[in-house]
C-alpha cells in the first residue's frame, strides 16, 4: 500500500506542473490588463505603467513564469493584486464554508443515492424502479443554477422557511448552520444523487445476474443477505469510481453554488478573482482544486485494493 501511495504521489508531480503551466499561460494570454483594472478608468498611462512594473507584468512571459515557478517550489503562491494578502491566507480563510458545503453534499449524496440505487435494482421494472429512474433523469438534466434559484424561490421567497443566502458557521449553533446549508446542499447534491443512483442500479443489476448470486439464492440465503453481502460488495468498485468522479465534479459545482447563495468560500473567491483579473489568486485556487482532484483519485485507487484483493498495481 505504501508503494502505491508513493507511486501515485510521484506521478502527481508532473500533472501539477502541467496544470500550473497551462493556468499561467491561459491567464497571461487572455485579453485584458489587470493593471488597468486596478488603476481605474480615469487613471493615466503613467500610473498604469507604474502598477504594471510593480506587479512584474512589464517583464517577458518567460521571466514571469520562471519567477512564479521558483516561488511555487518554495510553497509561495504569491500575493493578491487587490488585497495584497498572501494567496495561501486567502484560501485558508475561505476553506471553512467550502469544506462544510462539500461535506454536507457528499453525506447527503451517499445517504440518498446508494439506497435508492439498491432499491431500484432490487425492484427492477417495478413502479418504484421506474419512479426512481424518472427522478434521477430529471435531476441529472436540470442545471445546478436552475435548481438553486427554484429552491430559493419556493423555500425562501414564497414559504420564508430558510434564509436566501449567506453562511453560518457551526459555532453559531447547529440549527443556524443547518438552515443556511440546506438549500445549497440540495442544489449541489441533486445531480450527483441522480448520477450515483443510476450507476448503483446498473452495477447491481449486472451482479444480480451472475451465477454466484443464483447459487446463493438456491442455497436458501435470504434476499437481504444476497443483496448486501454478495451483490453490493461485488458491485462496489464501479460505485466507488463514480462516487470519486462526483467528488471531483463537486469542484465546479461548489463554484456555482457558492455564487448563487453568496457563500464566502473558495469557489466564490475564484469567481471574484477572475472578474478582477487577480492572477495570483486565480492561479493559487486552481492549483488548490487540482491538488484536491489528485488526492481524491489517489484515495479511489487505494480503495480498489481494499475492496478487491485481486487488484494489484
Amino acid at each position: 500500500m505504501l508503494e502505491l501511495v508513493l507511486k501515485r504521489l510521484l506521478a502527481a508531480i508532473p500533472v501539477m506542473l502541467i496544470v500550473a503551466t497551462v493556468v499561467f499561460l491561459l491567464l497571461r494570454l487572455a485579453p485584458g490588463d489587470p493593471a488597468r483594472v486596478m488603476a481605474g478608468d480615469m487613471a493615466s498611462e503613467e500610473t498604469i505603467a507604474a502598477i504594471r512594473a510593480e506587479m512584474g507584468l512589464d517583464q517577458s512571459i518567460a521571466t514571469q513564469y520562471l519567477r512564479w515557478m521558483g516561488a511555487l517550489a518554495q510553497g509561495d503562491l504569491g500575493h493578491s493584486i487587490q488585497s495584497k494578502l498572501p494567496v495561501t491566507e486567502l484560501i485558508k480563510t475561505r476553506l471553512g464554508p467550502t469544506f462544510a458545503l462539500a461535506a454536507w453534499a457528499i453525506g447527503l449524496t451517499i445517504a440518498l443515492a446508494i439506497p435508492l440505487g439498491v432499491l431500484a435494482a432490487w425492484r427492477h421494472r417495478s413502479l418504484a424502479d421506474r419512479g426512481i429512474m424518472a427522478v434521477a433523469v430529471l435531476g441529472f438534466s436540470v442545471p445546478v443554477f436552475v435548481v438553486g434559484y427554484v429552491l430559493i424561490l419556493v423555500f425562501s421567497v414564497k414559504l420564508n422557511w430558510l434564509p436566501v443566502q449567506g453562511y453560518a458557521p457551526l459555532a453559531d449553533g447547529l440549527a443556524a448552520h443547518a438552515a443556511h446549508m440546506l438549500l445549497p446542499t440540495l442544489t449541489l447534491s441533486m445531480v450527483f444523487v441522480a448520477l450515483i443512483t443510476r450507476i448503483t442500479r446498473a452495477s447491481l443489476l449486472d451482479v444480480l445476474g451472475e451465477d454466484f448470486v443464483r447459487t446463493a439464492r438456491a442455497k436458501g440465503v435470504t434476499e437481504r443477505y444476497v443483496l448486501f453481502r454478495h451483490a453490493l460488495r461485488n458491485a462496489a468498485i464501479p460505485i466507488v469510481t463514480i462516487v470519486g468522479v462526483a467528488l471531483t465534479a463537486l469542484i465546479s459545482g461548489v463554484v456555482v453554488t457558492e455564487t448563487i447563495f453568496n457563500i464566502a468560500g473558495v469557489g466564490r473567491l475564484i469567481v471574484d478573482a477572475v472578474l478582477a483579473r487577480d492572477y495570483p489568486v486565480v492561479q493559487g485556487t486552481i492549483l488548490f482544486f487540482s491538488f484536491i482532484y489528485v488526492l481524491v483519485n489517489l484515495l479511489i485507487d487505494m480503495s480498489y485494493v481494499l475492496l478487491d484483493p485481486r487488484i494489484r498495481y
